[in-house]
């Protein structure tokens, strides 16, 4: 979960394999000032796009209906403390429904470790993001025997059925966790044997830091920079316990898809220093939301901050993103992205987009994505029997756009699941929703 008060506003979020990237073609951030962009080029994936790419959260799975359109994997999160309220007691009803509906989706499971309970905490009276109902949760286990029981039992339990766990959620957030990075390399090093233990195929994925927020500022609730505390992690030994690089990249900052890019390059920087560059990198929970002295999201808005992220997301080298939520608490967050209204079956525009974006990529090959001169952005895709789409969007708002006639454009889709024929003229209009020419 985090928890980030700016002014009047919180940001919360109550939190729910794919091969290395690998490839030549590239990929360049939009136009901005050199501190803005980190580092502008960056290889597209060669492979086929798989559906594991499009990650969720639920957050109510005993009372939100599975979503309507397809999901292609779920992070799940059920505190550590309400599966062992006390020491000898295991409560595994919420964690089974989990597992049962992915089970019968077919969809992969991330479970995250968190939460540690009053009874096993260091520091068993510290309030943390629970509360002062459920004192503890931030800290780390005083006995490390407790530790390794509780992940020995829930990959027991599991086994086959849970493909990866995640080593805490957001680390640097100290409502979350208040322990160092030096015990929280240890919890990983002995969770990490554990799991091994138990099935050699479990993916072991890095705690999520925040990686798009920065120290100065949010000195009052977060221990460090994201992107630095993720690089002292693995810098002091956790890089040896790592399958996949895991942080959450929220930002404050990068408002939109494209801005996010920088962060996405500073995470890959610290990889390569680590010598980590060949693991996958997901970005584990994510959303968007407006101020409230902000408009909130139009349709275009929402189809178009849903689409670009996927789409530049994988052109960037991250293989998998888990939104968050399907069920998003509209109360709690009333200027969230949704993507059901408050009856969590209802679709928006946002969920519809979620599952067009998805029939224009899975199974294609991202041959290049990039913003032109006028920062249109074009990515083609290709398939088999000799396919070949032009994704085109401008984040910056609506203007015509001619389509290049060796293109061999036939038609045009876009994220509300409409089709047309492309005009006689050969020019269409674009806008912050990309539409698919084919």
């Amino acid at each position: 979960m985090i928890s980030i008060k700016l002014s009047n506003f919180f940001f919360l979020g109550i939190t729910v394999l794919t091969l290395p990237v690998i490839g030549c073609t590239t990929l360049l951030a939009p136009k901005e000032s050199p501190a803005q962009v980190v580092n502008t080029i960056a290889t597209v994936s060669s492979t086929p796009i798989p559906k594991t790419l499009f990650g969720m959260h639920i957050q109510e799975p005993t009372k939100t209906p599975w979503p309507a359109v397809n999901v292609g994997a779920l992070r799940v999160f059920v505190p550590w403390f309400f599966i062992q309220p006390n020491k000898g007691e295991w409560k595994f009803e919420i964690l089974d429904k989990y597992v049962d509906l992915a089970e019968q989706q077919g969809v992969e499971v991330l479970y995250v470790f968190n939460d540690t309970p009053k009874w096993a905490a260091a520091r068993p009276n510290e309030v943390g993001e629970w509360g002062k109902d459920f004192p503890g949760v931030a800290s780390e286990p005083k006995d490390m025997e407790d530790w390794r029981n509780f992940v020995r039992t829930v990959a027991t339990r599991y086994k086959g059925r849970i493909r990866a766990y995640q080593i805490w959620n957001e680390t640097n957030n100290k409502n979350d966790y208040s322990g160092s990075i030096e015990k929280m390399v240890e919890m990983a090093q002995e969770a990490y044997k554990v799991l091994k233990e138990v099935d050699t195929n479990i993916i072991v994925v890095s705690p999520g830091a925040i990686a798009g927020l920065d120290l100065p500022g949010n000195e009052s609730w977060i221990s460090l920079g994201g992107v630095d505390w993720l690089d002292q992690y693995f810098a002091k030994g956790a890089a040896a316990y790592t399958d996949v690089v895991g942080p959450h990249l929220y930002s404050i900052k990068e408002k939109t898809p494209e801005e996010r890019v920088q962060t996405i390059r500073r995470m890959q920087q610290v990889m390569a220093k680590n010598k980590l560059s060949h693991k996958p990198l997901w970005d584990t929970e994510n959303a968007y939301a407006k101020f409230p002295n902000e408009q909130p999201f139009t349709d275009e808005e929402a189809r178009g901050f849903i689409a670009r992220t996927y789409i530049i997301y994988w052109a960037s080298g991250i293989s998998r993103f888990y939104w968050y939520a399907w069920d998003v608490n509209t109360q709690i967050h009333p200027n969230w992205l949704k993507m059901v209204q408050a009856d969590n079956k209802t679709l928006t525009p946002a969920s519809i987009a979620y599952s067009e974006v998805q029939k224009w990529l899975i199974g294609a090959t991202m041959k290049s994505c990039q913003p032109d001169s006028n920062k249109i952005w074009i990515c083609q895709v290709t398939r088999d029997n000799n396919y070949t789409g032009w994704i085109v969007w401008n984040p910056e708002g609506k203007l015509p756009f001619k389509v290049p006639s060796n293109w061999n454009i036939k038609q045009v889709r876009d994220l509300a699941g409409g089709k047309s024929t492309l005009p006689a003229s050969g020019s269409v209009e674009i806008g912050r929703a990309p539409i698919l020419l084919d």
